[in-house]
């Protein structure tokens, strides 16, 4: 199968297949390989590729990278198609295995076919709301692709997320049934702080689309919906405009979005870099830090920028961390519990992970009841649900003693 986006016709990608190798370098499954594995990973995570990073690529390179984890450790965090793309296209593919350079082209090219056919029925519905005096803010996804990383093929997506006002989402749905999707989970067994049960339609593709009411929970998140609303703007994607949050809004998004996260971590620090440096002589950083504020996001802020900036490069001014006034030991919690380490390792312990994540945004909340409130929220329905919050709260600091006492002697963050 194949489709025509513009001039080009794009054919649909195969399925990928696992490369097998008989033996694996003892310099590739050492400590130090994995370092340089995750080094690469991190300088290869940019949508811009200057001389001076390809002259830091290149020589991380030339260290012993194992290219089986180099590329699961990629698609752990969402970064698949960009690091691929980075290494394909600025002559730095000479050193990568080929059956892994094929891995790498796979990647791009599916990322492409996936979200060229997500941006198509993205214009549809959005025609469809259009219509019907239906408002809609799109929010991540395709938009975040296109905007922030200039090529559809860069940056994954797996659905569509528009926010409509809550009182408008009833139109909404039944605009989106109209047009053959169908939600899986009744709206009176889907119990969700801010989104609906998502839509679903049938394709070769499977399509989904989650109608938000509000960005976040308003028991934590205090959204300011008719200021929001009002300092939207509007972009082309392919060619169609499409309403998105303003610069400043969509970086304190991303940030509390961040903060709920414990997989994808370096696309969503990723998106936050590319915002930042987009709109760097541009960004109003006064509304941002007084907004977070009231959004009461600030920690959530501070941990995305500092993460960012020390990872990423992202341009962040001094000054803003000072402003945004987080407590010292809100601060020193989160460097222990989500260091550069854990960040960057993508570490299987899945449960672990979601713990941890858990752990670090009750930490962002401003009041006890709210800590508590996102500690039960991640336990409904569970019994002794209080008893597994203690044992796995140990469990968490245990691990980040863990990395903590690995890092005095590994001094090199990953």
């Amino acid at each position: 199968m194949s489709f025509r986006q513009g001039n080009t016709i794009i054919a649909r990608p195969g399925i990928l297949k696992p490369v097998k190798t008989e033996t694996a370098e003892s310099a590739a499954t050492s400590s130090c390989g994995i370092r340089d594995t995750r080094r690469l990973l991190v300088l290869c995570t940019t949508a811009t590729v200057t001389p001076a990073r390809k002259k830091e690529i290149s020589g991380a390179l030339s260290g012993p990278i194992d290219w089986e984890y180099f590329i699961g450790l990629a698609g752990s965090h969402g970064v698949a198609p960009l690091v691929s793309h980075n290494l394909i296209t600025h002559g730095l593919d000479g050193k990568i295995p080929r059956p892994y350079l094929e891995r790498m082209k796979q990647i791009v090219h599916g990322t492409l076919y996936s979200n060229v056919i997500l941006s198509n029925e993205l214009t549809r519905l959005l025609a469809a709301f259009g219509k019907n005096n239906v408002p809609a803010i799109v929010l991540k996804g395709t938009t975040l692709a296109e905007e922030l990383y200039g090529n559809l093929a860069l940056r994954t997506a797996s659905d569509m997320d528009i926010l409509v006002p809550p009182e408008n989402i009833d139109t909404a749905g039944s605009l989106l049934q109209q047009l053959g999707y169908q939600q899986r989970v009744s709206p009176q067994d889907w119990d969700h702080p801010f989104h609906e049960a998502p839509f679903v339609r049938q394709a070769r593709r499977p399509l989904m689309v989650e109608l938000h009411r509000n960005l976040d929970n308003e028991n934590l998140v205090v959204i300011p919906r008719q200021r929001i609303w009002g300092r939207a703007v509007t972009v082309r994607i392919q060619g169609a405009p499409v309403t998105v949050l303003s610069p400043e809004d969509n970086l304190l998004f991303l940030a509390d979005h961040l903060s709920k996260h414990s997989t994808r971590l370096l696309m969503l620090l990723s998106d936050i870099a590319e915002l930042l440096k987009k709109y760097r002589e541009t960004l109003d950083w006064d509304y941002v830090i007084r907004s977070a504020r009231e959004w009461n996001v600030a920690p959530a802020a501070h941990f995305a920028l500092q993460r960012a900036w020390e990872l990423l490069g992202a341009p962040v001014p001094a000054y803003v961390f000072a402003d945004l006034k987080v407590a010292a030991w809100r601060r020193g919690l989160f460097a222990l519990l989500m260091d550069r380490r854990y960040l960057v390792s993508g570490m299987n312990l899945t449960k672990l992970r979601m713990e941890t994540a858990t752990a670090v945004r009750s930490l962002m909340m401003k009041t006890l009841s709210q800590m508590l409130l996102v500690h039960s929220r991640n336990r409904r329905g569970k019994k002794m649900a209080w008893l597994g919050a203690v044992v796995w709260l140990i469990a968490v600091l245990g691990a980040a003693l863990g990395r903590r006492a690995v890092g005095v002697v590994d001094r090199s963050g990953y």
